[in-house]
């Protein structure tokens, strides 16, 4: 199962794509339940989730956060919803709702409101205690864990707190503030040619094996995507096949760089999380990456995919426009 991409405002997109690794199957809701942890990979308490299927293939998935209803709702807007999560709610899918929440009556509430903004919709279902029910039916528990998804590697966090725990950067107790004054320096002198050529070096054996990049490396690495001119450089090595060891080399990067200079990490990271289908994760990246730098034009780009809820096969395209344009 591959997820990907997300919306703004609390919203997280996941729609599925052609790359399906895990068949997972649900004939009850308390199957489909159980198997949206996996899809997003976190159990998606206190926030609601639209699925979109055409035929019995999922097409897309939307979590969204409460709050968000609310601020679609004062918009007053018809359709807005819809439009803002694109494929979900793609002409001719069948719509299913899924709120899931501790207070049952809050998680009824919230699916009244998602259905008067999307309109009609095939299916509701309420999460609630450990037990789900589909419309006014009978209550009945949902597995907690799937053999399948375990032995296949999903991983599930414990909620998405622990997916933004990935992306906050350095603790003030790692001191790396200092050795950072230290490799900016040392960058600052390249020139353009030198500094592609060296981050081109960094990531060629950052992907081999993520591990072996020094903190020193890592950092280098950083101060070296800061100019656009670089990054450029690096677009045409992302791709669909590689998006997963991106992710988990500016992970690492983003793990020890300071708020001074992660805000093109994290937008390198969430556009490669885009491009993976970790749709959660690209999200967390935009949270931090705009609070710290909100005109930063790498992170602007990843909102207005989110914004327009582009799937992620569009990237080839969209890299070779990227690299046309250096």
């Amino acid at each position: 199962m591959t997820a990907t991409l997300t919306q703004p405002s609390g919203t997280d997109l996941e729609p599925a794509s052609e790359d399906v690794k895990v068949l997972l199957r649900a004939g009850t809701p308390a199957e489909l339940v159980a198997i949206l942890p996996y899809l997003f990979g976190f159990p998606p308490r206190e926030s609601v989730v639209v699925l979109g299927f055409r035929g019995r293939r999922l097409t897309g998935a939307a979590r969204l956060d409460v709050p968000a209803l609310y601020d679609l709702e004062e918009l007053g807007e018809p359709g807005l919803l819809r439009r803002r999560l694109g494929d979900v709610t793609a002409k001719g899918n069948r719509l299913i709702v899924v709120a899931w929440m501790d207070d049952a009556a809050a998680a009824e509430a919230a699916v009244d409101r998602t259905v008067s903004l999307l309109g009609r919709v095939d299916q509701t279902v309420v999460v609630s205690g450990g037990r789900c029910r589909q419309g006014d039916g009978p209550w009945a528990p949902y597995a907690t864990a799937l053999p399948v998804a375990e032995q296949a590697g999903l991983p599930v966090l414990a909620d998405r707190s622990a997916v933004a725990a990935l992306v906050r950067g350095p603790s003030p107790d790692d001191a790396w503030d200092g050795l950072w004054a230290l490799v900016c320096e040392n960058v600052e002198p390249m020139t353009l040619s030198q500094r592609r050529g060296r981050a081109t070096e960094l990531v060629v054996k950052g992907l081999e094996v993520p591990h072996s990049l020094s903190v020193w490396q890592r950092l280098e690495l950083a101060a070296l995507v800061r100019d656009g001119a670089v990054r450029d450089r690096l677009w045409a090595r992302l791709t669909r096949a590689t998006a997963a060891k991106f992710v988990a080399l500016w992970l690492l990067i983003v793990a020890v760089t300071p708020d001074s200079g992660a805000a093109a990490v994290l937008g390198l990271l969430g556009m490669s999380a885009w491009v993976d289908g970790n749709g959660p994760l690209q999200v967390c990246c935009l949270n931090r990456g705009l609070a710290l730098e909100p005109g930063h034009s790498l992170l602007r780009l990843v909102e207005t995919i989110n914004l327009m809820a582009v799937h992620p096969k569009t990237w080839t395209e969209l890299c070779r426009s990227l690299i046309e344009a250096v």
